[in-house]
């Protein structure tokens, strides 16, 4: 009884890595925010900007 438990509980553990290591290099979420410049700071560009 206890060699079955040990083996289920191994086996979960390893489905439950595979699992959450696909999802983890599968999906992502991220945001950006660039805010814009102020029209001030055009003075100190290099590049000029119409």
């Amino acid at each position: 009884m206890k060699s079955q438990k040990k083996i289920f509980t191994k086996a979960i553990k390893i489905m439950a890595e595979k699992s959450l290591s696909r999802d983890a290099n599968s999906t992502t979420c991220m945001a950006v925010y660039q805010p814009k410049a102020p029209a001030s700071l055009k003075k100190f560009s290099k590049i000029d900007h119409d």
